[in-house]
């Protein structure tokens, strides 16, 4: 190639990669759809050796687990015991504190945030109480009352603190038996079996917001022709919010009303503590998400009912004398004000959406003790 050839290929080369960097750039600023967080799959840029197979709860966190979660929004060391609790730096379990189990699902590992900034680490700096950070990503309230046991056995806990969420643990919680079976007759301690993604997706799914809006859109246009798989699932989770569901989320409420009458059997018979608290997703939040979130798995937004979960849980609850505490309304206040309490990408609460909810756990711990 001639020098004058080369020179000229350079430019092109050159003028596309400057190209590319400022659309990159106008992504970052542009607010992507509501549903974006439903769409982009944050976990797909998780490590794939993070959880291991355990015949009673499904996956547990390999112990001894170390290594930084990426993705868009957040890069967050995360590391786990030998008991597969997160492991919070500088802060070891304190015997003489009262030492509690924090369970859940997602909401409660909480890998999107530093250890430090989690709810239950900040709720135990405020009451003088460790809380054990237990949560495993899709938990059901089955698995979180057999972990928070287990974890009683070697740790000795006093109390629990069971994280309800209320996008899709009424759906778990009735699915677990079903769950259960995958994992039977398979060896405890082999890794959870998980899609492999190339490297350069995984670069893309950590760095470039142009990469996230693409994802983002492409899988909308997949799951409104129906050629998703996911479509049907996530139109299933949704329906209980809406008018259009209201019949599915009472066929969902007797596999929760059994799963929380075991927790209260569960805790009591150790003679512990127990606080429910629930969840909402970011939709019932933050409403402007609400509509495109409804529309693109094909649910009118007009027939919402945002907080017809919430309140079945309630009553749920209240029946079997459980105490609650109801993280909507701290939420929903701190949201009128301006707060991005959830991730634009990723479904789970920000750093500021955790210190919401710690104030709002530790109201509900000072009610115990007044």
């Amino acid at each position: 190639m001639s020098r004058l050839a080369f020179g000229r290929s350079a430019l092109v080369l050159g003028g596309l990669l400057l190209g590319l960097a400022g659309v990159e750039l106008i992504a970052r600023v542009v607010r992507p759809a509501g549903h974006a967080d439903l769409l982009f799959d944050a976990p797909d840029a998780s490590p794939r050796d993070l959880y291991v197979i355990d015949p009673e709860l499904v996956l547990v966190p390999r112990a001894g687990f170390s290594d930084t979660i990426r993705s868009q929004g957040y890069t967050v060391p995360l590391a786990f015991d030998g008991d597969g609790v997160r492991i919070v730096p500088g802060g070891p379990d304190a015997p003489s504190q009262p030492r509690w189990a924090a369970v859940g699902d997602s909401f409660t590992l909480a890998v999107q945030v530093a250890a430090e900034q989690t709810f239950s680490h900040q709720l135990g700096v405020a009451t003088g109480r460790t809380f054990l950070n237990l949560g495993v990503d899709g938990y059901s309230t089955w698995q979180a009352s057999r972990r928070a046991a287990r974890i009683d056995r070697t740790r000795d806990t006093d109390g629990v603190l069971l994280t309800f969420f209320l996008g899709n643990d009424l759906q778990d919680n009735e699915r677990f038996p079903h769950v259960l079976q995958t994992v039977a007759g398979r060896e405890a301690g082999t890794p959870i079996p998980r899609p492999t993604v190339s490297r350069w997706t995984s670069l893309l799914l950590r760095h470039s917001a142009l990469y996230a809006h693409t994802r983002v859109w492409s899988r909308a246009q997949s799951i409104r022709s129906g050629a998703d798989p996911a479509r049907e699932r996530w139109r299933g989770e949704l329906a209980i919010f809406s008018a259009e569901g209201r019949s599915t989320l009472q066929h969902l409420i007797p596999a929760t009303r059994e799963a929380l009458a075991e927790v209260r059997r569960s805790v009591r018979s150790r003679g512990d503590s127990l606080l429910v608290a629930l969840a909402p997703p970011a939709f019932v939040i933050h409403p402007e998400r609400l509509a495109s979130t409804f529309e693109v798995v094909g649910l009118d937004p007009s027939l919402a009912t945002p907080d017809a979960p919430r309140d079945a849980v309630l009553r749920e609850l209240e029946r079997l004398g459980i105490r609650t505490c109801d993280l909507t309304p701290a939420l929903r206040t701190a949201a009128e004000a301006g707060d991005a309490l959830y991730f634009t990408y990723d479904g789970h609460w920000t750093a500021a959406g955790h210190a919401v909810v710690a104030a709002a756990l530790r109201a509900c711990v000072a009610e115990e003790n007044p």
